[in-house]
């Protein structure tokens, strides 16, 4: 599983692609992005709130059909409060939050249940790719480590190397969205 940084770098590079120069970059759409890229592991807060991070990681969130309501909410806000077009946000939110899942697919995992719930409300299956492609984030190998334990684990030399991977895959991504735009 990724790093922050790389999945927010992903969204970052969707951004890019899919907003247009002008009126339509705004800022509040990089914000969706961002947010929306990270998503799926807002699952820690409830484990870090009882004390055991890890907890519900990897869960529901991690599933596309997370992925439809948040970017319906997200939608749903931003029309509302800055009267932007429900499709263009839509696809935005769903990419970005989407990106989340796929990065995580192409990344180590070390604690059971291994893979994440793609398909879910469809499938219990999990999935992950045998070909791993991002290093993954270092985190505690059991949901019942403390925080202390988590935040330990996260504070390493190998989540360095992680986000150095990262960024090396994404700015080929990132190139390629900048000359898009500019043509």
């Amino acid at each position: 599983m990724a790093t922050p940084i790389g999945h927010s770098l992903a969204g970052y590079v969707i951004y890019r692609f899919r907003v247009r120069h002008g009126q339509d970059r705004r800022p509040v759409l990089l914000l969706l992005a961002l947010v929306l890229a990270n998503a799926p592991d807002l699952d820690f807060l409830p484990g870090i709130l009882a004390g055991t991070p890890a907890a519900y990681h990897q869960g529901l969130s991690h599933s596309f059909a997370l992925a439809l309501i948040a970017s319906v909410f997200a939608t749903a806000v931003l029309r509302t409060a800055f009267y932007m077009p429900a499709g263009p946000v839509f696809v935005l939110g769903f990419l970005c939050y989407s990106s989340h899942l796929v990065i995580d697919l192409f990344g180590p995992d070390r604690r059971p249940p291994f893979g994440i719930p793609l398909f879910w409300p469809v499938s219990d299956r999990t999935f992950l790719s045998p070909v791993q492609v991002f290093l993954g984030a270092h985190h505690v190998n059991t949901a019942s480590a403390s925080t202390s334990d988590w935040v330990r684990a996260v504070l390493t030399l190998q989540n360095v190397a992680a986000i150095g991977l990262e960024v090396v895959i994404m700015l080929p991504f990132l190139f390629l969205a900048t000359r898009a735009r500019a043509r």
